[in-house]
């Protein structure tokens, strides 16, 4: 009898441990995004995996390469899933390659600009997006990983201290752009709304600096004449493009030089111990505060993101 009741008590236990760690796995950032594109309102209500959010919080920062932030984890693929919410928005709103990059960046456009204070903190995806801003790197990483992920030729553009993104166009368009790899990438900025394809404000500087996360055959150049909606749409069996009208190929000739100087050279590198960023999150309904912060010690530097 004394057996039997040990034998239960270790079994409830056994239980109770099996659902404790179901439950730290199951926990989620859920956020909820809405903006305005062509006259419509949209949105995006998406649940966020609390422990890709820790991962990406935890990590190094690197302040030589901004393509780094671009890279994902086999095992955290944030913009790859995020993505697919913009597959089913273009798919069931009809759009063409171009209304889908111009919805991609109003929905950037509305996130708030946050200063990064002190001390430059360059943001992975995932935390831009929970923490609903950036600044300039932030918000242009975001805008130019998601590009990609759907298939559009995309570069990071650094004017002096700021940073845009670039995309490749298969054809001529009045407005500002870079050439590079024999291929002319127009501006986009993203730290606020009303600006296009192509807009190029006027404080930034001519010359730029481009990083370019390479093409491995898998992006391609813009183009406002191809609609490729029913690429995304899960039950359709053919793809559709139209091409009727498509003005012919010709030279651009670009709007800006630039060098390969980089932001390396502005961005202050803080020693010894203190805090990175603050930021307030909501984890399966309860508010909490993600406090990182970079320890100098004799074993090197660390990142470490505490949840208060």
């Amino acid at each position: 009898m004394v057996k039997r009741k040990m034998s239960e008590r270790v079994t409830a236990l056994i239980l109770v441990f099996i659902v404790s760690i179901s439950f730290v796995n199951a926990a989620t950032v859920k956020t909820l995004y809405t903006w305005t594109y062509n006259n419509k309102l949209l949105s995006i209500n998406y649940s966020f995996d609390q422990s890709a959010y820790n991962y990406y919080k935890g990590q190094q920062r690197v302040y030589s390469d901004f393509l780094h932030y671009m890279e994902e984890s086999e095992y955290y693929p944030v913009i790859k899933t995020f993505a697919e919410e913009f597959k089913l928005i273009a798919s069931e709103n009809k759009y063409s390659d171009w209304q889908t990059v111009e919805c991609i960046i109003s929905f950037i456009q509305t996130l708030r600009y946050k200063n990064d204070g002190t001390y430059e903190y360059p943001r992975y995806p995932i935390e831009t997006l929970i923490d609903k801003g950036g600044d300039c790197e932030d918000t242009a990483i975001l805008l130019a990983a998601l590009l990609r992920e759907l298939g559009f030729d995309a570069v990071l553009v650094s004017p002096d201290k700021h940073m845009g993104v670039g995309i490749a166009l298969k054809y001529e368009i009045n407005g500002a752009a870079f050439e590079h790899r024999n291929k002319y990438y127009y501006y986009i900025e993203t730290t606020s709304g009303g600006w296009g394809i192509g807009y190029y404000p006027e404080h930034l500087s001519a010359e730029v600096a481009i990083y370019d996360p390479g093409t491995n055959g898998s992006v391609e150049a813009l183009s406002e004449y191809v609609y490729s909606f029913k690429n995304y749409a899960v039950d359709e069996t053919e793809d559709v493009e139209v091409a009727a009208n498509e003005p012919p190929e010709q030279d651009i000739d670009p709007a800006y030089e630039f060098n390969s100087s980089s932001l390396d050279s502005d961005i202050e590198k803080p020693e010894n111990k203190y805090t990175i960023d603050v930021d307030n999150i909501i984890i399966n309904g309860e508010k909490e505060t993600m406090v990182t912060e970079k320890v100098s010690g004799e074993n090197g530097e660390k990142i470490i993101a505490t949840s208060k």
